[in-house]
């Protein structure tokens, strides 16, 4: 069964994005913004997302079974419903080229339920899959913020629904903008709060409605998500217009302590809780936020999940498993790497082809440019599947001096206080951080008091730091991560996105040569080869 997921129709106006289930197993996943080159494709259809998940699966349209949109239309309270979408959907795949079967059936999942499967493919194959709980928050779905979910089973059962009025993906946006940050850079407030003085300021959270029941139909989002975020906006306004950076990151402070408190209270009162919690929805991006529900889950022998597009990209995932056969067991043997890949010969040709020099280049012979302080533009293998560079087509630097960390920032025309994120080995864990690892660098932990120095360039104001641990799989950038640990004595890199502010990362050779000259990086990399810029 080729189950085809898709994000970017009705009730989707951004983070379009494409993914294939093949029987059972997640084999491709592509977000349109890294094709179209805009930052969260506002408006766009996944028909580049859809064109490239079917070309590294190696079939056509005409082979998909299923195609799965991760919205419900009738929940939607538009004029047009799932019959009148089918029909859109179907035509749209045409126009592109992508002509699907009369008897391929088009499917519809509920937003926050694709969200829920969205999960499952990234749950560790050593975990028992009988039970697990599933919290899901974000901005809106359909007619709702999110809901508690449990899988028992096989079957999935939603112990209730949150208000769209109790929308915490909405009040964190709304201080975001009162912050003067833009549309989906609530990531800058995570990383101010840092700065915040605790108890300066105080939010009120929404009201905290939940009920159970099916999806309701709300009658118009847009004009009541007008209303909230005027009614947020006059109870959370700023001190004042010209309000100084600390009285700002006190607020911001104050946002993110809102947010924590209140996800929190919702996990403390799960009854029986289960062995695996995931968690899931764009609330789930925030890493701070995560790495306070990690302890407390490390606290009752919970494992926590968090897949790495836990925003709406990933439920072009979550709604092919929804509709999958083996849902439950859906198997992925690639973690994030789920883009399409680039081969070193190919991206060799390339540059070539550009008139770059290009020359052989071993890990260790790497790991002394990083040592000398030099930025790396790396690209090796499948691309990435979410908002995080995770050693696939991310901008490498000597986690150390802090001035490479201002560099950085600099180079990539980001603000001077915001942190940057290492990869390390899982071997190099336990030698630089204390917390909860993660593979995905989407849990917040702590630098170990000792390793501060040697960490300075990714170690937050506030101590705290958003590692992704890597295994020594025998890919080119976990030997990277080997050989600086042979050079340094700490296997671990600063691991940012290939990409200059505003931009989305890297998707192809051509993408990556004309990012690293733009942000003026001293090289390019990947496995075995390397260009001096």
């Amino acid at each position: 069964m080729i189950t085809l997921g898709v994000n970017g129709w009705s009730g989707a106006d951004h983070d379009a994005a494409a993914a294939l289930v093949i029987d059972g197993s997640l084999v491709a996943a592509v977000e349109e913004e890294r094709i179209v080159r805009a930052r969260h494709a506002p408006g766009r259809r996944p028909l580049g997302a859809v064109a490239e998940v079917l070309a590294i699966a190696g079939i056509t349209a005409a082979d998909i079974d299923v195609v799965a949109n991760g919205w419900w239309p009738d929940a939607l309270g538009l004029p047009t419903g799932n019959e009148a979408e089918r029909e859109a959907i179907r035509a749209g795949l045409a126009t592109a080229g992508l002509e699907l079967r009369p008897e391929a059936r088009i499917e519809f999942v509920e937003h926050h339920v694709a969200h829920f499967w969205s999960s499952i493919p990234f749950i560790p194959d050593d975990l028992s899959r009988a039970s697990i709980d599933g919290l899901v928050l974000d901005g809106a779905g359909e007619s709702t913020s999110g809901a508690l979910f449990r899988l028992q089973d096989g079957d999935l059962r939603r112990v209730w629904h949150l208000s769209y009025r109790s929308s915490l993906g909405l009040a964190y946006e709304v201080a975001t903008r009162l912050l003067g940050f833009g549309p989906g850079e609530e990531g800058k407030t995570m990383g101010l709060a840092a700065y915040g003085r605790a108890g300066l300021r105080t939010l009120e959270p929404p009201p905290d409605v939940r009920f159970d029941g099916p999806l309701p139909t709300l009658g118009s989002r847009s004009e009541l998500s007008g209303h909230l975020r005027a009614e947020l906006g006059r109870g959370y306004r700023l001190l004042n217009r010209d309000a100084s950076f600390n009285e700002r990151a006190d607020f911001a402070q104050a946002a993110q302590q809102m947010l924590e408190h209140r996800v929190l209270s919702y996990l403390d009162e799960i009854a029986d809780p289960a062995g695996v919690l995931v968690l899931s929805g764009g609330t789930a991006l925030n890493c701070t936020m995560n790495g306070e529900v990690a302890r407390r889950c490390a606290d009752l022998g919970i494992t926590l999940v968090v897949p790495p597009a836990a925003n709406d990209a990933g439920v072009a995932i979550g709604a092919a498993v929804a509709v999958s056969a083996r849902q439950a067991e859906c198997r992925n043997r690639l973690g994030a790497q789920l883009g399409p890949e680039l081969l070193p010969g190919a991206i060799v040709d390339e540059l070539h082809g550009n008139g770059a020099i290009v020359s052989a280049a071993d890990p260790p012979t790497l790991a002394k440019r990083l040592q000398a302080g030099q930025l790396i533009g790396w690209v090796a293998g499948r691309a990435e599947f979410g908002p995080r560079a995770l050693g696939s087509r991310a901008v490498l630097a000597d986690p150390g001096p802090a001035a490479i960390r201002d560099l950085v920032n600099v180079k990539k025309g980001r603000e001077s206080w915001r942190p940057l994120a290492p990869s390390v080995t899982s071997d190099g864990w336990s030698e630089c951080f204390e917390g909860v690892p993660s593979p995905y660098m989407l849990v917040a932990a702590r630098v170990r008091a000792d390793r501060r120095r040697q960490l300075a360039g990714v170690t937050h104001v506030d101590n705290s730091v958003r590692p992704q641990v890597v295994p020594d799989d025998g890919t080119a950038y976990a030997e990277l991560l080997a050989s600086v640990g042979v050079q340094t004595g700490l296997p671990c890199v600063t691991c940012t996105s290939y990409n200059p502010a505003g931009q989305p990362i890297v998707h192809t050779v051509q993408d990556a040569h004309d990012a690293a000259i733009q942000m003026g990086l001293d090289a390019m990399a990947g496995d075995g080869w390397v260009v001096s810029l």
